[in-house]
Parts: structure tokens; C-alpha cells; sequence
């Protein structure tokens, strides 16, 4: 297994396809998540219980750009350890974990969402800033704790050590992808048949503008939070696909397709795993105007596009999205999670 043929590995041309693709992405990644992360610090409002889940996937998505993709680089590119080598396990702690902080944060941050559109009335109370703490913490230490466990288990026979690489996919993909997927079939019924009674006007019970503005923001936040998490699938589910293939390819004993699926197609999967930390933070962008504002009010020098509050008057008939833009401005103030 350790013998693989130099031709088991990338060639010229793909490798630096690869390595400009990787590059690009952790550069993106470091300074679109670090500029999410000083939006989030520098201004107040943006402080909700909501966005300090949003920062825990970011610090995530942070560390992939900064640690995990130049390590990446130099272990997959450059030095191209053996199999079972120890800086083959190095990497592979760093997959597991980078894959456990970014499903367990998304996982929370649909949980949150679930809370505050299915119970809008006691999301204040049963999700404070001591058990949003508390969450957190958890996650990152569980995110920590996980990718050890792979020492507790003897790699002899080889299978052993594919059963477990597929256990913990199955932890750290497989259960917080089906649990927030479940979660947000039930929230978007229950957001898009609330946001279709505001708009008929036919719920007597959502006659004020704080519980209208709720909905509508809610509404948003759960498109938001459904690109980042379709993008997640996206990028991170073809690594459970491939350890799928290489236990199959184990059980046959074909040790000549595992080295070329480890040393060739690996290191596509691993870069389009990555990814995901460079999109991220453009979904928040370009979803968020909250975040759009800050953006604004931080980086004054950037040209700014015109927007629909800077359109002037033509004396025509408001769109819906304006009446709905307006609900949401007068009911603000109670719209906001608790702030620091």
C-alpha cells in the first residue's frame, strides 16, 4: 500500500491547476471570513444571538484559509507522504476536524433558526447569550476531541482504518446534514405559510409590524443559511462518496485503485472541500443587508452602487418588495436578538 508507482500521483498540469485553485480559495477565505469577523466585532448591532453562530462558522471557515489550505498545499503538493505515514494522519486529523467545525456550526446555526421561526415567542428566552456560549464551546471541543479518536483504533488490517474514516464521516456529515435538512423542510413550511397569511392579511394574530418584520427577516435569514448549507453538501459530500469507493476497493483487496483514487482523485475532492469556506462569506454579503450596511460604514472608499432607499420618488404605485422593505424598517427595533 505504501509502494505506490510515481505515476499514481497528479501530473504536472493538474497539480497546478490544483494548487491555483487551492490558492485562490484559502486567500479568499482568509479575507472574506476575517472581514465578516470585524464586521461582527466592530459594530453592535450585528451582535445577535443569531450572528454569534454565524462567527463560529466563520472563525471555521477562517482557520481553513489561514491553517488548513497553505498546510494542505505543502503536504499534498510539495512533500506527498505515503499512506499511513505520519504526515498522512496529520492531514487527515486536519480534514476531520475542519469537516466537524463547519457541519456542527451549520447544525447550530439551522437549530437557532428553527427556534426563533417555530417558537418566535420564547426564542428570547430559551436561546440566551450563557447557552449560545455554552453551544459553542461544545462544538468546538467536540470538533477537537474527534479527530484523536483516530489513534485509539488499530490500523491492522487496512480495513480498520477506512471503517473508521467512514464512522466519522458519518458523524460529522451524514447526521448534522440530515438533522438540518429536516429542520429547515419544517421551517420552510412553517415560514412560508406564516409569510403568505402577512401578506393576505388573513392571521388576526400577526396584526403588529415587530411580528410581521420577524417573519419577513426570518424569511431571509432562512434562504440565507439554505445557500450556505446547499453549498456545503455540495462541496464536502463527494469525501464520504470517495471513502465509500476506496472501503469498497479495500474489501476486494485492489490496493492499485486505492493509491491512485488516495494520491489522484483525493486531492480534487479535498480542494472542492475547501471551497465552501471561500463561498460562505459572499452568501452573507450578498444576502444580509445588515451586513451590507456595516460593510458600507466600514469601507467608506469602496464606490457604492445605487440601492432602492437612494431611488428617487416617481409618484408610482409601491412594489411589494418595497411595502415589505418597509414593514421590516418599522419593526426593527423589536426585531433584534439580544446585543452585547
Amino acid at each position: 500500500m505504501n509502494s505506490c508507482q510515481p505515476h499514481e500521483h497528479l501530473s504536472s498540469t493538474p497539480s497546478i491547476v490544483l494548487l491555483a485553485w487551492l490558492s485562490l480559495s484559502s486567500l479568499a477565505a482568509a479575507t472574506g471570513n476575517a472581514v465578516m469577523l470585524w464586521l461582527f466585532y466592530k459594530h453592535a448591532s450585528l451582535r445577535t444571538i443569531s450572528n454569534r453562530f454565524l462567527a463560529s462558522l466563520s472563525i471555521a471557515d477562517l482557520l481553513v484559509g489561514l491553517v488548513v489550505g497553505p498546510t494542505w498545499i505543502v503536504i499534498e503538493f510539495w512533500i506527498q507522504p505515503p499512506v499511513l505515514s505520519s504526515l498522512f494522519y496529520f492531514e487527515e486529523i486536519l480534514w476531520v476536524h475542519t469537516t466537524a467545525a463547519t457541519t456542527f456550526n451549520t447544525c447550530c446555526v439551522s437549530i437557532d433558526r428553527f427556534i426563533a421561526i417555530r417558537f418566535p415567542f420564547r426564542y428570547q428566552v430559551s436561546v440566551t447569550k450563557k447557552r449560545c456560549y455554552t453551544v459553542i464551546f461544545l462544538v468546538w471541543l467536540f470538533s477537537l476531541i474527534l479527530p484523536f479518536s483516530m489513534f485509539l483504533i488499530d490500523y491492522e488490517p487496512m480495513i480498520n482504518y477506512f471503517e473508521s474514516m467512514i464512522f466519522l464521516a458519518f458523524i460529522i456529515s451524514v447526521i448534522p446534514l440530515l438533522v438540518v435538512s429536516f429542520s429547515y423542510v419544517r421551517i420552510f413550511k412553517s415560514a412560508k405559510k406564516q409569510f403568505k397569511r402577512i401578506l393576505a392579511g388573513e392571521n388576526p394574530t400577526v396584526n403588529h409590524d415587530s411580528f410581521k418584520a420577524r417573519t419577513i427577516q426570518n424569511l431571509k435569514a432562512i434562504k440565507t443559511i439554505g445557500l450556505v448549507l446547499g453549498a456545503c453538501i455540495i462541496t464536502w459530500m463527494p469525501n464520504l462518496v470517495l471513502l465509500l469507493v476506496e472501503c469498497y476497493y479495500v474489501l476486494e483487496n485492489n490496493w492499485a485503485r486505492i493509491c491512485s483514487l488516495t494520491f489522484v482523485v483525493w486531492p480534487w475532492v479535498g480542494t472542492v472541500a475547501f471551497t465552501s469556506s471561500a463561498i460562505n462569506p459572499f452568501i452573507y454579503y450578498l444576502r444580509n443587508q445588515e451586513f451590507r450596511e456595516a460593510f458600507r460604514r466600514t469601507f467608506r472608499w469602496l464606490p457604492r452602487k445605487c440601492t432602492g432607499e437612494s431611488t428617487p420618488q416617481t409618484g408610482l404605485k409601491p412594489s411589494r418588495r418595497q411595502i415589505l422593505r418597509n414593514v421590516v424598517r418599522s419593526g426593527d427595533a423589536a426585531n433584534k436578538e439580544t446585543e452585547l
